[in-house]
């Protein structure tokens, strides 16, 4: 079996990849042009996220079989029309569930301990100690949209510092567990002080987190998106920021984060963003850890052993 992978991934993976009885074509620089005419041979794609596999590069495969997602998130694969020609897409469920867990509440903490700012302060010179009083989230209600892999281990963690968690997920049913209540969109909007997003980017969710959206919140939240940056509406965000209604966020995810194509309405919104204190950011790092690196490229490789038992 044939299988090409566009991406960069380690050697170990390399090796093992290589240990099974497949062929192997690793072209980790190559851009889409370069990618186009590879796609006539192989079987098995293995990507993350360099390009969209959209109609036209599905089309180039007529021998695909299978399309493995290095991560979660599918919303640059086209996984109906990959369906209607037979190809299964899937992706690494699970494997950095724990990586996105621990940055949900490490980038809360430091939001509500205040810890870049005081750290930058310490390194002037300058000991503010009551400039820089946190806010604890011990007894805080926590709203989680979306109870999957990720939203799970969030909850687990934030269960164990006693927040209340109450988790919204409209594709589930019977999910309330020991450290998650299934709430309704309603009880959220009442009762949640801090917001934290785990859903995919599709078109239903796109700019779901808007200015209605976050008029409906009865009290001033904290919002934290770790999952896809069009997901929220950076405008409406600036203007809840501006009124107070959203008090911080923290955000690992931007609407656009190839930085160097910033379009003017982004840059400018972009520069209002940066230069807020009770904002905090992280370059899509969510996931990137050294352990779920290795747990996505296990995963990988049992995806394509399987396939090539069945």
């Amino acid at each position: 079996m044939k299988v090409l992978v566009i991406d960069s991934f380690p050697e170990k993976f390399l090796n093992e990849l290589h240990a099974l009885p497949v062929t192997v074509t690793y072209v980790p620089k190559a851009q889409r042009a370069e990618i186009l005419p590879l796609l006539a041979d192989a079987e098995i794609l293995v990507i993350n996220s360099k390009i969209k596999v959209d109609r036209e590069a599905a089309d180039a495969a007529p021998k695909l079989r299978m399309v493995i997602r290095a991560g979660v998130g599918m919303d640059h694969i086209d996984m109906e029309y990959l369906a209607s020609k037979g190809v299964v897409a899937t992706f690494t469920a699970g494997a950095n569930a724990d990586a996105v867990g621990e940055q949900t509440v490490g980038m809360l903490l430091a939001l509500r301990n205040n810890l870049l700012r005081a750290d930058r302060q310490v390194r002037q010179f300058q000991w503010l100690r009551e400039a820089n009083r946190g806010i604890e989230i011990s007894g805080k209600t926590v709203g989680v949209i979306g109870y999957g892999h990720t939203g799970k281990a969030s909850s687990w963690r934030l269960a164990g510092m006693r927040c209340k968690v109450l988790a919204y997920d409209k594709y589930l049913s019977d999910y309330s567990d020991a450290y998650a209540q299934q709430a309704t969109m309603e009880e959220i909007y009442d009762q949640a002080d801090i917001l934290t997003l785990h859903i995919p980017l599709n078109t239903e969710t796109r700019y779901l987190v808007n200015d209605d959206f976050i008029a409906r919140f009865r009290k001033p939240f904290v919002l934290l998106n770790l999952a896809r940056g069009p997901i929220v509406e950076l405008a409406a965000l600036l203007r809840a920021l501006d009124s107070g209604k959203i008090t911080a966020a923290a955000l690992d995810v931007l609407e656009n984060e190839k930085l160097d194509t910033l379009t003017e309405r982004q840059r400018s919104e972009y520069e209002n963003l940066f230069a807020r204190e009770n904002v905090i950011l992280s370059p899509h790092i969510g996931g990137w850890t050294v352990e779920s690196l290795n747990n996505i490229n296990s995963r990988i490789i049992e995806l394509i052993a399987a396939e090539l038992d069945a």
